[in-house]
């Protein structure tokens, strides 16, 4: 499969598919996915929450980290 039939199917995925159907890929590929947040000594890497990793907010989705509250 070429890079472009590869593109073609994200894209039609992309497009043919409803936000409930994206959050809910993004929730399966929660354990893959970090988020940088910047401190006074440094960058920290914190993974998504385990219960609850992504969801609707209005037409936007939002991401929740472990340990909300550290940072």
């Amino acid at each position: 499969m070429t890079k472009i039939m590869r593109l073609k199917k994200i894209v039609k995925f992309y497009n043919e598919t409803t936000q409930h159907e994206k959050c809910q890929l993004l929730f399966m590929m929660a354990k893959d996915i970090m988020i940088p947040i910047k401190k006074v000594d440094g960058i920290h890497c914190v993974e998504l929450d385990k219960e609850l990793p992504v969801c609707l907010n209005g037409t936007a989705f939002q991401f929740n980290i472990e340990d909300e509250k550290d940072y």
